[in-house]
């Protein structure tokens, strides 16, 4: 019985050991990294991309939309797999003094290391990965003072004003109506359908109720009282450029002294209160602030387009294989 015992042991450790080594385990999507570009046998994924725009946050780094964050983090760290073969070859990698050096100067313009350590916490990102970047800036200045190249640029007064003209005139800029609309909804239980239908009926006289009691969006709760089972909803901002067209031409027929309904939804009897319109206007910051905002984005385009423009003979000489469509 003992050896019985044993051999069927043996058997289904067996099976186990077959099992695992012949079935993938499968590695869930939180996990999950693809490879978007590989420079010079190094890959970069989409998850070193999100920790780039990561640390972008962390050193106030956010202007721009979502997409060309993404573009220039990738590009960055495109630029930097290129600039450390490149400083390899060179031999002017950045000893590890320095590069602490140049951090601790960072984190005094931010309040201390202690506050710098603790962004960087926040985001999830360890020291690694500003020690990297911080080294490829220090590899790049290197190259170009070699090649005698400033990155410097003049920002005038004209440039600011045009692009500030630009953003004022943007139609998403111009102010919007926006209607204010509440819901009183009456439930109707879960019933059979002869009942339902003598159960709508019943609630449909209540809204009439409420209805010839309605004065205004300040009377509702007045208007509902005495009602037993009643809703009425949190105001609701609408955009009446997006309301259905029949409701539209409804509330404005009915103003705001009168409800629209009753009106017979899956499970209950609803009105509509249109309670007034207002004019909103998209916040933008005042005019001189916003001009120094345009002058350093623009200052930093003018630096990118430079930077760009000695990347690319050390990009040809690196080995850069895309495995997604190339961003710039």
């Amino acid at each position: 019985m003992q050896a019985l015992e044993k051999i069927l042991r043996s058997a289904v450790l067996m099976a186990l050991m077959l099992f695992f080594t012949t079935t993938p385990t499968p590695i869930p999507k939180a996990f999950a990294v693809k490879v978007l570009v590989v420079v010079n046998d190094q890959p970069i994924t989409d998850f070193d991309v999100r920790q780039r725009m990561k640390l972008y946050d962390v050193l106030g780094m956010r202007g721009g939309s979502t997409a060309l964050k993404r573009k220039r983090a990738l590009q960055s760290l495109v630029d930097e797999a290129v600039l450390f073969a490149e400083a390899r070859r060179r031999n002017m990698v950045p000893d590890d003094i320095q590069v602490e050096s140049a951090i601790k100067s960072m984190a005094n313009k931010m309040g201390g290391m202690e506050k710098l350590r603790a962004a960087l916490r926040r985001k999830g990102l360890g020291m690694s990965h500003l020690r990297n970047y911080v080294r490829a800036q220090m590899i790049f200045r290197a190259i170009a003072a070699r090649a005698g190249r400033k990155m410097q640029v003049k920002v005038s007064e004209a440039e600011v004003e045009r692009r500030l003209k630009k953003i004022l005139s943007d139609p998403r800029l111009k102010p919007i109506t926006i209607w204010t609309l509440r819901r009183v909804e009456l439930p109707v239980d879960d019933v059979s359908p002869v009942m339902r239908q003598q159960l709508m009926m019943a609630r449909a006289v209540e809204a009439q109720q409420i209805m010839r009691r309605y004065k205004g969006c300040k009377s509702l709760r007045k208007a509902i009282s005495g009602i037993f089972n009643v809703r009425v909803s949190k105001p609701l901002q609408a955009d009446p450029r997006r309301l259905p067209p029949p409701l539209k031409k409804a509330l404005k027929k009915a103003g705001t002294r009168r409800l629209i309904g009753p009106i017979a939804a899956p499970k209950a009897v609803q009105l509509i209160a249109f309670c007034g319109k207002r004019s909103i206007r998209p916040k933008i910051p005042e005019k001189g602030k916003l001009r120094q905002q345009l002058r350093a984005a623009i200052q930093q385009e003018k630096i990118q387009r430079q930077v760009d423009n000695f990347m690319k003979p050390l990009r040809r000489k690196a080995v850069i294989e895309w495995r997604t469509k190339k961003p710039f």
